[in-house]
């Protein structure tokens, strides 16, 4: 679709946006890996899943360099390279996120008390984590289509807006239910299990972000 707007510099910035979302997605993946490693206490691979991910988020802020100096050298009619920026920038909000909420865990272990009163107060925190990934992979899909089927890229993209409402009510139910039992933990580890929450959630409103910014460029060229 926009390929017919752009200038020949512009060539491969497709290609290396596709790279851009093969890292952040691999970064939220592991989340779900860094999840279930903090329930069963394994605190060397909840250390190790946080490095993966941090290598991944910095790889990802390389490929988004060479994006922006595709954009630099390049043309993009109507408005379309601001809009190549911001769908690159909503991307590395989703990496960077993933990268802080998996150092929000791997900074301390609370005691064993603390984590199974985590896990048996708010038992969806998997389940948002999951959710979060599946939010993150459907507006690749939505990305993906984009040159291909733009009816269904901005089916994708609503699907993404969605699904990101839905979890805004997960969230909200993990914190009331985190707050609730608050004196079951230590002020550091509260704040700990509270910021990640968080985080987690900075990631899906990233995506729906990206899916507006998607939403626009559809717009923008079937206008």
């Amino acid at each position: 679709m926009w390929k017919r707007f752009a200038s020949l510099p512009l060539r491969g910035t497709g290609e290396r946006l596709r790279e851009h979302q093969e890292l952040v997605l691999k970064s939220v993946e592991l989340l779900g890996d860094l999840i279930k490693a903090c329930r069963n206490e394994e605190w060397a691979a909840v250390r190790s899943i946080a490095e993966r991910i941090a290598a991944l988020e910095r790889e990802a802020d390389e490929v988004k360099r060479r994006i922006e100096m595709k954009l630099y050298r390049g043309t993009l009619f109507v408005g379309l390279k601001e809009d190549f920026l911001r769908l690159a920038e909503a991307l590395d909000v989703v990496s960077d996120k993933a990268k802080d909420a998996s150092r929000v865990i791997a900074l301390r272990e609370p005691c064993h008390e603390e984590i199974r009163a985590f896990f048996q107060y708010c038992p969806n925190v998997e389940r948002l984590v999951e959710s979060t990934i599946e939010i993150v992979k459907e507006f690749k899909r939505a990305v993906r289509l984009l040159d291909n089927d733009s009816k269904e890229a901005l089916a994708a993209a609503h699907r993404v807006e969605k699904s990101e409402e839905m979890l805004d009510d997960i969230k909200l139910e993990i914190l009331m239910q985190l707050t609730e039992h608050e004196e079951e933990f230590s002020t550091l580890t509260y704040l700990q299990f509270r910021d990640f929450i968080l985080m987690v959630d900075m990631i899906a409103d990233a995506a729906e972000e990206g899916s507006d910014v998607l939403t626009a460029m559809i717009l923008k060229a079937s206008s």
